[in-house]
Protein backbone atom coordinates (compact mmCIF):
# COMPACT_ATOMS: atom_id res chain seq x y z
CA UNK A 1 0.00 0.00 0.00
CA UNK A 2 0.98 3.28 -1.09
CA UNK A 3 0.11 6.62 1.38
CA UNK A 4 -0.47 9.31 -1.09
CA UNK A 5 1.71 11.98 -1.31
CA UNK A 6 0.82 15.44 0.21
CA UNK A 7 -0.56 17.82 -1.62
CA UNK A 8 2.30 20.41 -0.95
CA UNK A 9 5.09 18.02 -1.70
CA UNK A 10 5.31 19.63 -5.18
CA UNK A 11 4.97 23.61 -5.81
CA UNK A 12 6.18 24.99 -8.88
CA UNK A 13 6.62 28.49 -8.49
CA UNK A 14 6.41 29.99 -11.63
CA UNK A 15 7.79 33.61 -12.51
CA UNK A 16 6.91 35.99 -15.05
CA UNK A 17 8.18 34.64 -18.74
CA UNK A 18 10.85 37.07 -19.90
CA UNK A 19 12.61 36.61 -23.08
CA UNK A 20 16.00 33.55 -22.59
CA UNK A 21 18.86 34.85 -24.81
CA UNK A 22 20.83 31.42 -25.07
CA UNK A 23 24.67 32.72 -24.27
CA UNK A 24 26.36 29.11 -24.16
CA UNK A 25 27.17 26.98 -21.43
CA UNK A 26 28.57 27.58 -18.35
CA UNK A 27 32.10 25.51 -18.50
CA UNK A 28 31.80 24.67 -22.15
CA UNK A 29 32.32 26.66 -25.11
CA UNK A 30 33.78 26.25 -28.79
CA UNK A 31 33.56 22.28 -27.81
CA UNK A 32 32.40 19.38 -30.49
CA UNK A 33 28.89 17.65 -30.39
CA UNK A 34 26.95 20.19 -30.27
CA UNK A 35 27.12 21.87 -27.29
CA UNK A 36 28.85 25.32 -27.61
CA UNK A 37 25.16 27.25 -28.60
CA UNK A 38 22.65 27.74 -25.57
CA UNK A 39 19.85 25.85 -24.44
CA UNK A 40 17.41 27.28 -26.84
CA UNK A 41 16.83 25.26 -30.38
CA UNK A 42 16.55 28.70 -32.63
CA UNK A 43 14.81 31.68 -32.80
CA UNK A 44 10.83 30.78 -32.07
CA UNK A 45 11.35 27.23 -32.15
CA UNK A 46 10.52 25.37 -29.37
CA UNK A 47 14.10 24.14 -27.42
CA UNK A 48 14.86 20.37 -27.24
CA UNK A 49 17.60 20.74 -25.56
CA UNK A 50 18.69 20.82 -21.87
CA UNK A 51 21.88 21.89 -20.15
CA UNK A 52 21.78 20.79 -16.44
CA UNK A 53 23.89 21.08 -13.71
CA UNK A 54 25.04 18.11 -11.56
CA UNK A 55 26.41 19.18 -7.84
CA UNK A 56 30.15 17.51 -8.25
CA UNK A 57 31.62 15.41 -11.36
CA UNK A 58 31.08 11.50 -11.05
CA UNK A 59 34.29 9.26 -10.65
CA UNK A 60 33.29 7.26 -13.79
CA UNK A 61 30.97 6.43 -16.60
CA UNK A 62 31.33 2.81 -16.35
CA UNK A 63 27.71 1.45 -14.41
CA UNK A 64 29.59 -1.68 -13.28
CA UNK A 65 32.29 -0.04 -10.95
CA UNK A 66 30.61 3.16 -10.42
CA UNK A 67 27.90 3.70 -7.41
CA UNK A 68 28.10 7.65 -7.17
CA UNK A 69 24.71 8.52 -7.02
CA UNK A 70 25.16 11.26 -9.10
CA UNK A 71 26.18 9.40 -11.71
CA UNK A 72 23.03 8.00 -11.89
CA UNK A 73 21.57 11.26 -13.52
CA UNK A 74 23.47 9.92 -16.38
CA UNK A 75 23.14 6.35 -16.16
CA UNK A 76 19.67 6.98 -15.88
CA UNK A 77 19.33 8.11 -20.00
CA UNK A 78 21.96 6.04 -21.40
CA UNK A 79 21.04 2.78 -19.73
CA UNK A 80 18.06 0.96 -18.80
CA UNK A 81 18.03 -0.68 -15.29
CA UNK A 82 15.35 -3.40 -14.45
CA UNK A 83 12.60 -0.90 -12.93
CA UNK A 84 12.43 2.85 -12.56
CA UNK A 85 11.37 4.58 -9.31
CA UNK A 86 8.99 7.45 -10.26
CA UNK A 87 9.11 11.77 -9.39
CA UNK A 88 7.20 10.75 -6.55
CA UNK A 89 8.51 7.27 -5.25
CA UNK A 90 6.85 4.75 -7.21
CA UNK A 91 7.94 1.86 -8.40
CA UNK A 92 7.63 1.28 -12.29
CA UNK A 93 8.70 -1.26 -14.99
CA UNK A 94 11.42 0.27 -16.88
CA UNK A 95 13.68 -3.42 -18.81
CA UNK A 96 11.28 -5.28 -16.59
CA UNK A 97 7.80 -6.06 -17.46
CA UNK A 98 7.27 -7.36 -14.32
CA UNK A 99 8.46 -9.30 -11.46
CA UNK A 100 7.23 -11.94 -8.81
CA UNK A 101 8.65 -13.07 -5.04
CA UNK A 102 8.05 -17.02 -4.01
CA UNK A 103 5.92 -17.13 -0.90
CA UNK A 104 8.56 -16.64 1.63
CA UNK A 105 10.37 -13.63 -0.55
CA UNK A 106 13.93 -15.08 -0.97
CA UNK A 107 13.33 -15.90 -4.79
CA UNK A 108 12.75 -12.81 -7.63
CA UNK A 109 11.58 -13.87 -11.32
CA UNK A 110 11.76 -10.78 -13.48
CA UNK A 111 10.30 -11.13 -17.01
CA UNK A 112 12.11 -8.78 -19.35
CA UNK A 113 11.19 -6.61 -22.41
CA UNK A 114 11.12 -8.07 -25.73
CA UNK A 115 13.37 -6.53 -28.51
CA UNK A 116 15.17 -4.65 -26.25
CA UNK A 117 19.32 -3.99 -28.16
CA UNK A 118 21.95 -1.57 -27.14
CA UNK A 119 23.41 1.64 -29.35
CA UNK A 120 25.50 -0.85 -30.90
CA UNK A 121 22.67 -3.18 -31.84
CA UNK A 122 23.87 -6.12 -28.96
CA UNK A 123 20.88 -7.55 -28.06
CA UNK A 124 20.00 -7.16 -24.29
CA UNK A 125 18.43 -10.42 -22.70
CA UNK A 126 18.66 -11.84 -19.45
CA UNK A 127 22.14 -12.81 -19.97
CA UNK A 128 23.30 -9.84 -20.21
CA UNK A 129 21.07 -8.96 -16.78
CA UNK A 130 23.08 -11.81 -15.12
CA UNK A 131 26.49 -10.90 -16.23
CA UNK A 132 26.01 -7.32 -15.37
CA UNK A 133 24.58 -8.56 -11.33
CA UNK A 134 27.18 -11.11 -11.35
CA UNK A 135 30.05 -8.76 -12.44
CA UNK A 136 29.30 -6.61 -9.54
CA UNK A 137 28.46 -9.58 -7.09
CA UNK A 138 32.53 -10.88 -7.80
CA UNK A 139 33.34 -7.38 -6.39
CA UNK A 140 32.69 -6.50 -2.25
CA UNK A 141 34.86 -3.73 -2.91
CA UNK A 142 32.69 -1.75 -5.49
CA UNK A 143 30.25 0.70 -5.17
CA UNK A 144 27.75 -1.00 -6.10
CA UNK A 145 27.97 -3.76 -4.29
CA UNK A 146 26.19 -2.69 -0.92
CA UNK A 147 22.78 -2.41 -3.27
CA UNK A 148 23.41 -6.39 -3.78
CA UNK A 149 24.27 -7.71 -0.15
CA UNK A 150 21.58 -9.62 0.01
CA UNK A 151 21.51 -11.42 -2.99
CA UNK A 152 23.21 -15.18 -3.13
CA UNK A 153 23.05 -15.90 -6.52
CA UNK A 154 21.20 -14.71 -10.01
CA UNK A 155 20.91 -16.29 -13.05
CA UNK A 156 19.68 -16.37 -16.58
CA UNK A 157 16.16 -18.58 -16.63
CA UNK A 158 15.97 -17.83 -19.83
CA UNK A 159 16.51 -15.31 -23.07
CA UNK A 160 13.61 -13.07 -20.70
CA UNK A 161 13.81 -14.02 -17.54
CA UNK A 162 15.98 -13.53 -14.77
CA UNK A 163 16.28 -15.09 -11.36
CA UNK A 164 17.47 -13.87 -7.90
CA UNK A 165 18.34 -16.27 -5.26
CA UNK A 166 18.42 -13.81 -1.74
CA UNK A 167 20.18 -14.93 1.11
CA UNK A 168 17.15 -14.35 3.50
CA UNK A 169 13.73 -12.99 2.74
CA UNK A 170 13.77 -9.37 1.33
CA UNK A 171 10.40 -7.72 -0.03
CA UNK A 172 11.91 -4.15 -1.13
CA UNK A 173 14.45 -6.43 -3.35
CA UNK A 174 13.21 -4.93 -6.29
CA UNK A 175 13.97 -1.48 -5.39
CA UNK A 176 17.05 -2.10 -5.26
CA UNK A 177 17.57 -2.93 -8.90
CA UNK A 178 16.52 0.57 -9.32
CA UNK A 179 20.49 1.38 -8.81
CA UNK A 180 22.01 -0.89 -11.43
CA UNK A 181 22.76 -0.40 -14.99
CA UNK A 182 22.74 -3.62 -17.22
CA UNK A 183 25.32 -3.43 -19.72
CA UNK A 184 25.37 -5.31 -23.14
CA UNK A 185 27.66 -8.50 -21.73
CA UNK A 186 29.28 -8.88 -24.71
CA UNK A 187 30.83 -5.67 -25.62
CA UNK A 188 31.91 -4.92 -22.00
CA UNK A 189 33.80 -7.71 -22.07
CA UNK A 190 35.35 -7.13 -25.56
CA UNK A 191 36.15 -3.94 -24.67
CA UNK A 192 37.57 -4.21 -20.91
CA UNK A 193 36.22 -2.07 -18.55
CA UNK A 194 38.72 0.33 -18.73
CA UNK A 195 38.01 1.12 -22.52
CA UNK A 196 34.18 0.72 -21.12
CA UNK A 197 34.26 3.91 -19.24
CA UNK A 198 35.46 6.38 -22.09
CA UNK A 199 32.83 4.80 -24.73
CA UNK A 200 30.04 3.49 -22.66
CA UNK A 201 27.21 1.55 -24.63
CA UNK A 202 23.98 1.27 -23.35
CA UNK A 203 20.58 0.44 -24.11
CA UNK A 204 18.62 3.76 -22.53
CA UNK A 205 17.02 6.38 -24.52
CA UNK A 206 20.21 8.48 -25.07
CA UNK A 207 23.81 7.30 -25.97
CA UNK A 208 27.04 9.20 -25.42
CA UNK A 209 28.18 12.10 -27.65
CA UNK A 210 31.30 13.32 -25.79
CA UNK A 211 32.72 13.29 -22.29
CA UNK A 212 34.65 15.22 -21.20
CA UNK A 213 35.65 14.76 -17.33
CA UNK A 214 34.70 17.45 -15.03
CA UNK A 215 33.45 19.65 -17.49
CA UNK A 216 30.09 18.24 -19.40
CA UNK A 217 28.98 14.36 -20.48
CA UNK A 218 26.70 15.03 -23.42
CA UNK A 219 23.49 12.85 -24.63
CA UNK A 220 21.91 12.66 -27.79
CA UNK A 221 18.65 10.99 -28.04
CA UNK A 222 18.79 7.28 -29.28
CA UNK A 223 17.15 7.32 -32.29
CA UNK A 224 16.59 3.14 -32.23
CA UNK A 225 15.59 3.37 -28.44
CA UNK A 226 12.79 0.14 -28.04
CA UNK A 227 10.60 2.82 -25.61
CA UNK A 228 8.92 5.92 -26.07
CA UNK A 229 11.29 8.73 -28.10
CA UNK A 230 11.48 11.23 -25.47
CA UNK A 231 10.51 15.04 -26.67
CA UNK A 232 14.20 16.41 -25.50
CA UNK A 233 17.04 15.35 -28.69
CA UNK A 234 20.01 16.41 -26.67
CA UNK A 235 21.36 16.69 -23.11
CA UNK A 236 24.53 17.82 -21.57
CA UNK A 237 24.80 16.92 -17.77
CA UNK A 238 27.93 19.91 -16.43
CA UNK A 239 29.40 19.39 -12.85
CA UNK A 240 29.44 22.81 -10.86
CA UNK A 241 30.24 22.58 -7.64
CA UNK A 242 29.23 26.34 -6.46
CA UNK A 243 26.23 27.50 -5.65
CA UNK A 244 26.35 30.41 -6.91
CA UNK A 245 28.11 29.76 -10.32
CA UNK A 246 24.49 27.63 -10.36
CA UNK A 247 22.47 30.18 -10.14
CA UNK A 248 24.11 32.51 -12.14
CA UNK A 249 24.03 29.92 -15.46
CA UNK A 250 20.33 29.59 -15.20
CA UNK A 251 19.92 33.27 -14.79
CA UNK A 252 22.15 33.96 -17.98
CA UNK A 253 20.75 31.24 -19.87
CA UNK A 254 23.85 29.30 -19.75
CA UNK A 255 22.18 26.31 -17.83
CA UNK A 256 17.99 25.47 -18.19
CA UNK A 257 17.83 23.54 -14.56
CA UNK A 258 19.99 23.53 -11.58
CA UNK A 259 19.76 22.30 -7.72
CA UNK A 260 19.83 25.39 -5.86
CA UNK A 261 20.00 26.09 -1.87
CA UNK A 262 17.12 27.28 0.05
CA UNK A 263 19.08 31.15 0.82
CA UNK A 264 18.97 31.27 -3.14
CA UNK A 265 14.98 30.22 -3.57
CA UNK A 266 14.10 34.46 -3.02
CA UNK A 267 16.81 35.74 -5.34
CA UNK A 268 15.90 33.71 -8.00
CA UNK A 269 12.10 34.41 -7.62
CA UNK A 270 12.68 38.09 -8.09
CA UNK A 271 14.08 37.33 -11.70
CA UNK A 272 12.17 37.10 -14.80
CA UNK A 273 14.48 34.82 -16.35
CA UNK A 274 13.77 32.07 -13.96
CA UNK A 275 11.70 29.69 -12.00
CA UNK A 276 11.75 28.11 -9.30
CA UNK A 277 10.93 24.11 -8.52
CA UNK A 278 10.86 23.11 -4.91
CA UNK A 279 9.37 19.18 -4.36
CA UNK A 280 9.73 17.21 -0.73
CA UNK A 281 12.68 15.24 -0.75
CA UNK A 282 12.96 11.57 0.10
CA UNK A 283 15.26 12.74 3.22
CA UNK A 284 14.36 13.74 6.57
CA UNK A 285 16.46 15.86 9.09
CA UNK A 286 16.37 14.63 12.36
CA UNK A 287 18.17 14.54 16.00
CA UNK A 288 19.74 11.23 17.01
CA UNK A 289 19.96 10.45 20.26
CA UNK A 290 22.34 8.49 22.57
CA UNK A 291 19.51 7.13 24.81
CA UNK A 292 22.61 4.91 26.99
CA UNK A 293 24.57 9.00 27.90
CA UNK A 294 23.74 9.98 30.99
CA UNK A 295 20.11 11.99 31.69
CA UNK A 296 19.52 10.64 28.35
CA UNK A 297 18.98 7.22 29.53
CA UNK A 298 15.57 8.94 31.19
CA UNK A 299 12.71 8.35 28.75
CA UNK A 300 11.53 11.59 29.83
CA UNK A 301 14.47 13.67 29.24
CA UNK A 302 14.07 12.08 25.75
CA UNK A 303 10.97 13.26 25.68
CA UNK A 304 11.07 16.66 27.05
CA UNK A 305 13.75 17.69 24.21
CA UNK A 306 11.21 16.75 21.41
CA UNK A 307 8.33 18.53 23.14
CA UNK A 308 11.01 21.54 23.21
CA UNK A 309 11.75 22.09 19.42
CA UNK A 310 8.76 23.88 17.80
CA UNK A 311 9.43 22.55 14.33
CA UNK A 312 7.54 24.66 12.36
CA UNK A 313 9.27 27.49 13.74
CA UNK A 314 12.01 25.90 11.92
CA UNK A 315 10.17 25.12 8.53
CA UNK A 316 8.40 28.19 8.14
CA UNK A 317 10.60 30.95 9.55
CA UNK A 318 14.32 29.70 9.31
CA UNK A 319 13.52 27.71 5.91
CA UNK A 320 11.30 29.80 4.54
CA UNK A 321 8.53 27.49 3.98
CA UNK A 322 11.01 25.27 2.00
CA UNK A 323 10.49 22.16 4.12
CA UNK A 324 7.72 20.65 5.88
CA UNK A 325 7.84 19.37 9.81
CA UNK A 326 8.05 15.61 10.02
CA UNK A 327 6.60 13.32 12.84
CA UNK A 328 8.96 10.03 11.73
CA UNK A 329 12.17 9.13 10.03
CA UNK A 330 10.46 8.18 6.91
CA UNK A 331 9.62 11.17 4.30
CA UNK A 332 6.31 10.57 2.72
CA UNK A 333 7.73 10.00 -0.57
CA UNK A 334 9.54 6.93 0.87
CA UNK A 335 7.62 3.48 0.94
CA UNK A 336 6.71 2.69 4.64
CA UNK A 337 5.68 6.04 5.24
CA UNK A 338 2.44 6.61 6.81
CA UNK A 339 0.70 9.11 8.21
CA UNK A 340 -0.85 7.05 11.21
CA UNK A 341 2.74 7.55 12.94
CA UNK A 342 2.58 11.23 14.91
CA UNK A 343 4.25 12.61 17.64
CA UNK A 344 3.43 14.64 20.94
CA UNK A 345 4.09 18.20 18.85
CA UNK A 346 5.14 21.06 20.33
CA UNK A 347 4.21 21.42 24.03
CA UNK A 348 7.37 23.95 25.96
CA UNK A 349 5.34 23.50 29.63
CA UNK A 350 5.03 20.04 29.40
CA UNK A 351 8.63 19.38 28.14
CA UNK A 352 9.46 21.68 31.55
CA UNK A 353 7.25 19.38 33.83
CA UNK A 354 8.70 16.29 32.56
CA UNK A 355 12.39 18.09 33.22
CA UNK A 356 10.96 18.45 36.82
CA UNK A 357 9.38 15.20 37.27
CA UNK A 358 12.77 13.13 35.82
CA UNK A 359 14.74 15.30 38.49
CA UNK A 360 17.13 17.20 35.51
CA UNK A 361 19.43 19.72 37.80
CA UNK A 362 20.96 21.34 34.65
CA UNK A 363 23.36 18.52 33.51
CA UNK A 364 25.10 19.79 30.55
CA UNK A 365 24.19 17.71 27.19
CA UNK A 366 26.19 17.63 23.91
CA UNK A 367 24.84 18.65 20.89
CA UNK A 368 27.33 17.93 17.49
CA UNK A 369 26.25 18.67 14.53
CA UNK A 370 28.54 19.57 10.79
CA UNK A 371 28.53 23.26 10.31
CA UNK A 372 29.05 22.44 6.62
CA UNK A 373 27.75 19.74 4.01
CA UNK A 374 24.70 17.34 3.80
CA UNK A 375 22.11 20.06 5.69
CA UNK A 376 21.95 23.59 4.63
CA UNK A 377 22.07 26.02 7.26
CA UNK A 378 23.00 23.00 9.43
CA UNK A 379 24.39 25.98 11.97
CA UNK A 380 21.86 28.17 11.90
CA UNK A 381 19.39 24.77 12.78
CA UNK A 382 21.00 23.60 15.76
CA UNK A 383 21.15 27.14 17.19
CA UNK A 384 17.55 27.53 16.53
CA UNK A 385 16.93 23.96 18.93
CA UNK A 386 19.50 25.07 21.20
CA UNK A 387 17.66 28.15 22.02
CA UNK A 388 14.44 25.85 22.47
CA UNK A 389 16.10 23.87 24.77
CA UNK A 390 17.42 25.96 26.67
CA UNK A 391 14.01 27.93 26.99
CA UNK A 392 12.74 25.32 28.76
CA UNK A 393 15.68 24.53 31.10
CA UNK A 394 18.16 22.40 29.29
CA UNK A 395 21.83 23.23 29.15
CA UNK A 396 23.19 22.32 25.89
CA UNK A 397 26.78 22.05 24.86
CA UNK A 398 26.54 22.91 21.29
CA UNK A 399 29.51 21.21 19.28
CA UNK A 400 30.53 22.17 15.83
CA UNK A 401 32.63 20.18 13.35
CA UNK A 402 33.11 20.22 9.67
CA UNK A 403 30.97 17.49 7.86
CA UNK A 404 33.80 14.90 7.64
CA UNK A 405 34.40 14.76 10.95
CA UNK A 406 30.98 14.72 12.06
CA UNK A 407 30.13 11.81 9.44
CA UNK A 408 33.45 9.75 11.35
CA UNK A 409 31.65 10.23 14.90
CA UNK A 410 28.33 9.30 13.61
CA UNK A 411 29.81 5.81 11.57
CA UNK A 412 31.67 5.13 15.10
CA UNK A 413 28.66 5.36 17.32
CA UNK A 414 30.67 7.90 19.23
CA UNK A 415 28.33 11.08 20.18
CA UNK A 416 27.60 11.51 23.62
CA UNK A 417 24.43 13.28 23.62
CA UNK A 418 22.36 14.70 21.07
CA UNK A 419 23.24 14.96 17.30
CA UNK A 420 21.82 16.56 13.85
CA UNK A 421 22.02 13.96 11.22
CA UNK A 422 19.60 13.21 8.34
CA UNK A 423 18.62 10.11 5.81
CA UNK A 424 17.45 10.47 2.81
CA UNK A 425 17.41 6.50 1.38
CA UNK A 426 18.48 6.06 -2.42
CA UNK A 427 16.14 3.24 -3.19
CA UNK A 428 13.34 5.67 -1.94
CA UNK A 429 12.33 3.06 0.41
CA UNK A 430 12.31 2.76 4.38
CA UNK A 431 14.53 -0.50 4.31
CA UNK A 432 17.40 1.14 4.17
CA UNK A 433 17.20 3.83 7.11
CA UNK A 434 15.51 1.28 9.31
CA UNK A 435 18.35 -0.62 8.60
CA UNK A 436 21.18 2.22 9.75
CA UNK A 437 18.20 3.48 12.99
CA UNK A 438 17.32 0.19 14.08
CA UNK A 439 19.21 -2.68 13.99
CA UNK A 440 21.96 -3.87 15.90
CA UNK A 441 25.04 -2.96 13.78
CA UNK A 442 23.58 0.67 12.53
CA UNK A 443 25.63 3.20 12.96
CA UNK A 444 22.74 5.87 14.92
CA UNK A 445 21.56 2.86 16.54
CA UNK A 446 22.34 3.81 20.58
CA UNK A 447 19.20 2.48 22.37
CA UNK A 448 20.02 -1.25 21.00
CA UNK A 449 16.33 -2.35 21.84
CA UNK A 450 15.78 -5.70 20.78
CA UNK A 451 12.15 -4.99 20.16
CA UNK A 452 13.01 -2.13 17.01
CA UNK A 453 15.23 -4.68 15.96
CA UNK A 454 12.75 -7.47 15.37
CA UNK A 455 10.42 -5.11 13.77
CA UNK A 456 13.18 -4.13 11.31
CA UNK A 457 13.35 -7.33 10.34
CA UNK A 458 10.12 -8.62 10.66
CA UNK A 459 9.06 -5.94 7.46
CA UNK A 460 11.74 -7.36 5.19
CA UNK A 461 9.26 -10.66 5.30
CA UNK A 462 6.03 -9.44 4.46
CA UNK A 463 4.51 -7.04 1.37
CA UNK A 464 1.37 -4.23 1.20
CA UNK A 465 -0.47 -4.27 3.88
CA UNK A 466 1.14 -5.99 6.18
CA UNK A 467 4.75 -4.26 5.75
CA UNK A 468 2.99 -1.06 6.14
CA UNK A 469 1.72 -2.46 9.88
CA UNK A 470 5.07 -3.31 10.90
CA UNK A 471 6.52 0.08 9.95
CA UNK A 472 3.80 1.92 11.86
CA UNK A 473 3.93 -0.11 14.85
CA UNK A 474 7.98 0.11 15.04
CA UNK A 475 8.22 3.72 13.97
CA UNK A 476 5.64 4.71 16.63
CA UNK A 477 7.45 3.11 19.35
CA UNK A 478 10.49 5.03 18.16
CA UNK A 479 8.91 8.06 18.59
CA UNK A 480 6.88 6.94 22.01
CA UNK A 481 10.84 5.97 23.49
CA UNK A 482 12.12 9.01 22.09
CA UNK A 483 15.27 7.34 20.17
CA UNK A 484 15.07 10.08 17.94
CA UNK A 485 13.18 13.61 17.29
CA UNK A 486 12.03 13.76 13.49
CA UNK A 487 12.82 17.38 12.70
CA UNK A 488 11.79 18.29 9.28
CA UNK A 489 11.65 16.92 5.58
CA UNK A 490 13.28 19.22 3.33
CA UNK A 491 12.68 20.19 -0.19
CA UNK A 492 14.45 20.07 -3.61
CA UNK A 493 14.81 22.96 -4.91
CA UNK A 494 15.54 24.37 -8.43
CA UNK A 495 16.25 27.24 -10.69
CA UNK A 496 15.03 26.75 -14.11
CA UNK A 497 14.49 28.02 -17.62
CA UNK A 498 11.10 29.87 -17.36
CA UNK A 499 9.46 27.67 -20.26
CA UNK A 500 11.12 23.62 -18.61
CA UNK A 501 7.89 21.29 -18.27
CA UNK A 502 9.40 18.95 -15.83
CA UNK A 503 8.92 17.30 -12.34
CA UNK A 504 11.53 16.95 -10.17
CA UNK A 505 12.24 14.02 -8.29
CA UNK A 506 12.11 12.89 -4.44
CA UNK A 507 15.79 12.07 -4.83
CA UNK A 508 17.03 14.69 -6.57
CA UNK A 509 18.12 13.08 -9.33
CA UNK A 510 18.00 14.39 -13.20
CA UNK A 511 15.51 11.89 -15.60
CA UNK A 512 14.22 13.92 -18.65
CA UNK A 513 12.73 11.22 -20.21
CA UNK A 514 9.05 13.08 -19.70
CA UNK A 515 10.35 16.38 -19.95
CA UNK A 516 9.86 19.22 -22.72
CA UNK A 517 9.49 22.81 -22.72
CA UNK A 518 6.37 24.94 -23.34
Amino acid sequence: MRIPMPTSTFRRRMLSIGALAATGTLLLSGCAGGFDEGGDAGSGDTPTRIVAAIPTDPTSMDPIKSGALVVLSVFFHTFDQLVTITADGELAPKLATEWTPNDDLTQWDFTLQEGVTASNGEAITAEDVAFSYQTILADPTGENFAYLSSVASVEAVDDLTVRFILKSPFSAFPRNTSLISIVPADTYQEMGADAFAQAPIGSGPYVFDKIQTGVSYDLVRNDDYWGAAPAIESISLQPVSSDESRVNGVLSGSLDVAPIGPTQVESVESQDSAQVFSALSNGVVFLGVNSTSGVLTDARIREAIGLAIDKEAITEGLLSGLAEPASTTLAPAVEGYSDEVTDPGYDPDRARELLAEAGYAGEPIPFDYATDGRIPLSADVAQTIQASLEDVGFTVDLRGADQQAHTLKVRGREMEGIYLNTWAPSTVDGDLPLTDLYEPAGNNNYAQDPRTAELAAEQRGVEGESRLDVFTELLSYSNEQGYYVPLYVPMNNYAADPDLDWTPRADGLFDFTQTSFK
